[in-house]
């Protein structure tokens, strides 16, 4: 049972280190496959103290882009309105409830 958990433990070991050295080889053959060295496509993210940039835009400009565009969503809608259906449906029921008891 010990020589099997042994073996079973090595040959996960060997697996998992295998994945990696494939991962690393990727990583490699996809900034040959390139053919230039660009750093600015090196960093997709870039946070520092006053502001996070991703994909070489900030995050406020997002936030604002967002805001502005103020893109109609039926569901949302439809989910306030219901909510607010149920919200005075309790109400007028528990009004009831409160008159009659």
């Amino acid at each position: 049972m010990v020589k099997f958990m042994m073996q079973s433990l090595l040959i996960a070991v060997i697996f998992l280190v295998g994945v990696l050295l494939g991962m690393q080889q990727a990583n490699e053959g996809m900034r040959k496959m390139k053919g230039y060295n660009d750093p600015s496509l090196e960093q997709v993210v870039h946070v520092s103290k006053d502001e996070t940039i991703v994909l070489g835009q900030s995050i406020e400009e997002k936030k604002e882009k967002l805001q502005q565009i103020e893109a109609f969503n039926m569901f949302s809608k439809a989910g306030q309105q219901l909510a607010t259906f149920v919200h005075s449906l309790v109400e007028h029921m528990l009004s009831f409830a409160q008159k009659a008891g």
